[in-house]
């Protein structure tokens, strides 16, 4: 049940990012925190893996522990660098919901994945909870699924490339967990790694001043806030893998829509949130978690 709670925390977190990110946009010069975000993570995460001392430094220089890194370090650009960067782009285009209903997708992703890395295959009980979640998320973005003409191309496939580089991030971060099993570690690797390809991405764009601008620009307080809520939640999945499967962990992030709905009705009030509606996913959303949980 530790992984399933840390699960359904992290999706909590990225709930907030999610409106979070649409938030800061208006004041956005750059690429609205993006880097900030990978920073903070990187940061946050050296922090615990130094402080925790559970894989000692010898560890990393054994094959298997090299192996490890190196998968973390692919795990980092798929899920830091390809999925957040185009999760903030299509959330920009196309909106918080309409985004966040497209990562939902990342579950079915996540199953030929999990079982080529990590032979792992879902219980019946996974199947049928995460089932019963994504009816919940179904009932509630329904009516939302339509954005607006402007940017709708660019934007799906914008929403539809981050699912599948998050669903390869969390098959790649369970097996180097089988190599090396640290989740603060394996955190701090791929943040590391997901550093150095922006830096070159920006700096080979123009000049490497300008690169620097661009990354660094956005540093409001709703840049911090959506990088604090990025990094809890990625630290809360790489814990969760550590005890639950890849299935688990990606069927309870499709939580962080309602999450996100939830957040977006008390800031905005009954204008941007359908009551009635959020109220029948929540109902789902809770069965179908109950039934994962307690299965």
């Amino acid at each position: 049940m530790i992984g399933e709670g840390l699960a359904i925390l992290a999706a909590l977190s990225y709930g907030g990012a999610a409106v979070s990110i649409v938030q800061s946009k208006p004041g956005a010069q750059a690429d609205n925190g993006v880097f900030l975000s990978v920073l903070v993570l990187f940061g946050i995460s050296g922090g615990i893996w130094l402080g925790s001392g559970v894989v000692p430094l010898s560890a990393l220089w054994q094959p298997e522990g090299l192996c490890a890194i190196g998968v973390f370090a692919l795990a980092g650009l798929s899920a830091n660098g390809l999925a957040r960067w185009s999760m903030y782009r299509a959330t920009e285009r196309i909106g918080a919901v309409p985004a966040t209903l497209l990562r939902r997708l990342t579950p079915i992703f996540v199953l030929p994945f999990a079982y080529l890395l990590l032979e792992q295959i879902p219980d019946v009980a996974t199947l049928w909870g995460g089932f019963v979640i994504l009816i919940g998320v179904w009932i509630y973005l329904r009516p939302s699924t339509q954005p607006a003409a402007a940017g709708l191309s660019s934007g799906v496939m914008l929403g539809l490339l981050s699912p599948l580089a998050y669903a390869l991030a969390y098959s790649l971060r369970g097996l180097g967990l089988n190599g090396l099993p640290d989740p603060a570690l394996g955190t701090f690797v791929g943040a590391g790694a997901a550093i150095i390809w922006s830096l070159a991405r920006h700096g080979l764009h123009r000049s490497p001043e300008w690169g620097l601008r661009y990354l660094l620009t956005d540093r409001s307080p709703a840049h911090w806030r959506t990088a604090l809520a990025l990094s809890a939640g990625q630290l809360l999945q790489f814990f969760a893998l550590k005890t639950s499967t890849v299935a688990t962990v990606a069927l309870l992030g499709t939580l962080e829509v309602l999450f996100s709905a939830v957040f977006m009705w008390l800031i905005y009030g009954r204008e941007g949130v359908d009551i009635k509606r959020l109220f029948a996913a929540t109902l789902c959303a809770l069965g179908g978690t109950a039934l994962m949980i307690l299965a």
